[in-house]
């Protein structure tokens, strides 16, 4: 008895030890893993998208999963890096023509038009600031010296955030491509969910793959079929920046807001002009396309869902506030798992459980 209390001591000593350097080592991996970890959820999401196709493209090239794997990562990459390519080059040859001009001199700004005025909230502003450069471009310069720094500040920041979230879609592009043709990767994340979840490890799988594609058709696929049909109306009623409304209604739609902000600014300005007929037929165009969602989300969203519409949609409004747009992903998944542990527990009988 005296020699038991020293034993079992040394015995709570060792697996406190053991405990720890575990902690240790997992919160050393994790911390080596955040830089990584949205490239990953994305990867992740990407591969669950791809498979059909990617299992596809495998059997027609009759079992080259390497092959399959690198013409899809090939073609992602081929189209995010050629338009940006272009972008740059073109932003750098006006950059280089701006420098030319102001060394040589030549530089001209042209006078602004009158209707600048009319713009909302900033287009005094503007129009002052675009007339001192017209009349005499050093003057304007060194008047607006601290607005164009902090202009030029935000423009920089703004390139280089674009640029290492550029990086991190070629990086998620690629993982992807391996996650997909990878057996040992796929069989790692099935066996980590069935380890965490039980018996309902393959309920779990399915519902979260199946959220993915019902996001990407019922939010993105929607989002897109309704910025095509914005997209007619803007650039058929003659819009003016008819190209950045179109994004901005695509951005409107994917966060559920809808392009109905940017319909009532389109009709108000249709009907500011002459031809009121016109501006009645288009107006009821955009009015049917703002609402065009309500009847495209039920067809697509909940076709094939696992769990209830209203699950899913909560989802990704409550992902998208909490974690940006890969929580139109994460939001859905986790909230469809959540809801069916909640079922599961709701539909057992307690009168049933023996004490």
């Amino acid at each position: 008895m005296e020699n038991s209390n020293p034993y079992k001591s040394k015995q709570l000593f060792e697996v406190i030890l053991q405990l720890g350097l575990v902690f240790l080592i997992l919160g050393f991996c994790i911390k080596l893993l955040l830089p990584f970890m949205m490239p990953i959820l994305w990867a992740i999401i990407l591969a669950i998208v791809l498979y059909p196709g990617y299992d596809f493209l495998q059997k027609k090239l009759k079992g080259r999963k390497s092959w399959a794997s690198f013409i899809i990562v090939a073609v992602l990459l081929i189209i995010i890096i050629a338009p940006t390519v272009m972008f740059v080059n073109t932003v750098t040859a006006n950059i280089t023509e701006l420098k030319t001009g102001v060394e040589n001199g030549t530089l001209k700004v042209a006078a602004p038009g009158q209707n600048i005025k009319d713009w909302p909230i900033i287009g005094d502003k503007a129009y002052d600031f675009l007339y001192t450069l017209s009349t005499d471009l050093k003057a304007g310069v060194v008047e607006y010296k601290e607005q164009i720094v902090e202009l030029s500040k935000k423009l920089l920041g703004s390139v280089l955030s674009s640029t290492v979230a550029l990086l991190q879609v070629v990086l998620s592009v690629i993982i992807a491509g391996v996650l997909m043709v990878s057996k040992s990767a796929q069989d790692l994340a099935t066996n980590f969910i069935k380890r965490i979840s039980g018996g309902s490890g393959d309920e779990f799988l399915e519902i979260s793959v199946s959220t993915v594609y019902q996001v990407v058709k019922g939010i993105l696929g929607v989002a897109v079929i309704q910025t095509l049909i914005q997209a007619v109306g803007l650039f058929g009623a003659g819009i003016p920046f008819a190209g950045v409304l179109t994004v901005v209604c695509l951005m409107l739609s994917i966060i559920q807001v809808g392009p109905i902000i940017v319909n009532l600014g389109v009709i108000a300005y249709l009907f500011s002009l002459d031809n009121t007929t016109a501006a009645a037929l288009w107006s009821v165009f955009f009015i049917v396309s703002g609402l065009s969602d309500n009847v495209l989300k039920p067809l697509l969203l909940g076709k094939g869902a696992l769990v209830p519409m209203l699950v899913i949609f909560l989802g990704v409004i409550g992902g998208f506030m909490m974690s940006g747009f890969v929580g139109l992903f994460v939001g859905p998944i986790i909230f469809s798992i959540g809801y069916k542990l909640f079922a599961a527990w709701m539909d057992d009988d307690p009168e049933s459980t023996t004490v």
